[in-house]
């Protein structure tokens, strides 16, 4: 035994603290023991979960915890504070962020943006300070959890293998798209109904020789009136698009970036790949949630466009409705061309990330070889193969946004032609109202290539976000 230094104080514990302290000791363990026996999860305390506590993000996967959170976070209801918003004027200020505060006039006008406007034409640029902190609504947090609660029921109730998350997502995103779709409809019905009905009646008047000026004044009321709908159905439209995307972006993303951070080892999965999954794949969701329901405008404005070319020109008027109603299955055929070359550009993509993330961790090792032309060129290859998928996903994606435009020109000039080649009279106010219809029908037939487009790259995403959920 060596010998104790002369002039430190050793504490020697007594026998009863000692009993003391292992009775605590074993009254804490068995606490934790019991704890983890009711939740039937071992926590891992790998590098990954401690950085993702340090920022705040839970790992906690139980759906019981969520399921509480959740009736928490709403205690009200989950719809309250959205139909709290449509009251047209609200003058609360209880939460951060205005739009929250906004009523259902500011909403649908972005009128709540009006004095952050205000102040970057004051000063110039803005600042972080000057932006308001996020909305807990749109917070990734709140919507990860309850997307992954909905992830987690669909895996009980299907299994791995059959679960969708497809389904997830529209159950996800259902409410909020189907109000969308909806303010979408009136949109296409007062876009319709103005050149339809009351161009029709202001060039009918114009033509006749009697004079009413109050009929006339309310003609054009209307006319206004319609456009004032219409235009702000639209602006709602966006409004919820935009939001249910930031949303959907970030819960996804959250989920995603979660179950990366669980991962002992990434087995199969690339760098590359998940870099590319959290980036690239994130912005295709974003994309589909805000351009996707715009493609429900098409069907309804052709059909009505083609009854009333119809009642106005007779059977002639099947003929401009048909070139509307062909250019959605060209649409059709667009997209999936366009989901093939996106499925090729993701793989090679992933493959070009992966080869830059190695260069950037092992440059020592390249410089002191010299292998900097080996990897140049070798990345330099990979870049060219992307390049040229992407040249031919955008060939198909021009030809269908070059020909969107001159589609009402061809309907016009089909139908007329063929109206008179037949003998059929054709007077000035049918002629013009069949092209204002026509005309209104473009919006459905420009936004398409682009939904289409949207929602068939989210359709890869969709299922490499599966992937990554079920490793």
């Amino acid at each position: 035994m060596k010998d104790l230094d002369i002039g430190k104080e050793y504490i020697i514990p007594s026998p009863g603290y000692r009993n003391v302290r292992e009775r605590t000791s074993t009254s804490r363990q068995d606490k934790e023991d019991s704890r983890y026996r009711r939740t039937g999860q071992l926590e891992c305390q790998d590098a990954f979960e401690a950085a993702a506590r340090a920022e705040g993000l839970s790992l906690d996967a139980c759906t019981r915890s969520q399921l509480k959170f959740l009736d928490e976070e709403h205690p009200k209801g989950k719809y309250h504070h959205s139909l709290s918003a449509l009251k047209p004027i609200r003058t609360t200020s209880k939460y951060q962020h205005p739009v929250d505060n906004a009523g259902f006039f500011s909403y649908m006008t972005f009128n709540w943006l009006t004095p952050l406007a205000r102040l970057a034409h004051k000063k110039g640029e803005l600042s972080m300070e000057n932006v308001w902190p996020l909305s807990k609504y749109e917070s990734s947090e709140v919507n990860a959890r309850r997307l992954e609660r909905l992830w987690q029921e669909e895996l009980n109730e299907a299994g791995p293998e059959a679960a969708s998350l497809r389904r997830v997502v529209w159950t996800f995103c259902r409410t909020r798209l189907i109000i969308s779709i909806v303010c979408l409809m009136i949109t296409q019905l007062a876009a319709f109904s103005g050149p339809a009905f009351i161009v029709k009646q202001l060039l009918e008047y114009s033509q006749g020789t009697d004079s009413n000026l109050t009929y006339s004044l309310l003609l054009v009321l209307s006319f206004l009136l319609i456009e004032i709908v219409r235009s702000w159905s639209l602006a709602m439209c966006w409004a919820l698009n935009y939001r249910t995307a930031v949303r959907l972006r970030g819960a996804i993303l959250t989920m995603a970036f979660k179950k990366i951070l669980k991962l002992k080892s990434i087995k199969e999965k690339s760098v590359g790949e998940l870099i590319n999954l959290c980036s690239n794949d994130g912005q295709r969701m974003f994309e589909a949630a805000a351009m996707g329901t715009l493609l429900a405008g098409g069907p309804i404005v052709a059909i009505l466009g083609m009854i009333y070319s119809v009642n106005i020109l007779g059977p002639t008027g099947f003929l401009g409705s048909a070139v509307f109603i062909l250019f959605y299955p060209a649409m059709m055929f667009a997209s999936r061309i366009t989901a093939y070359f996106r499925r090729k550009c993701v793989t090679i993509t992933d493959d070009r990330v992966q080869k830059m993330n190695e260069v950037l961790t092992y440059i020592k090792f390249i410089k002191m070889y010299a292998w900097v032309k080996a990897f140049s060129q070798n990345v330099q290859k990979i870049r060219e193969e992307e390049r040229r998928i992407l040249e031919k996903a955008g060939y198909f994606q021009s030809i269908t946004v070059g020909v969107a435009p001159i589609v009402m020109v061809i309907a016009s000039v089909v139908t007329f032609s063929v109206h008179l080649t037949l003998g059929f009279d054709l007077t000035a106010a049918q002629a013009f109202t069949v092209v204002t219809v026509f005309n209104s029908m473009t919006f459905a037939l420009k936004v398409t290539p682009f939904s289409v487009k949207s929602l068939s790259e989210a359709s890869v995403a969709v299922d490499r976000f599966k992937l990554s959920s079920t490793v």
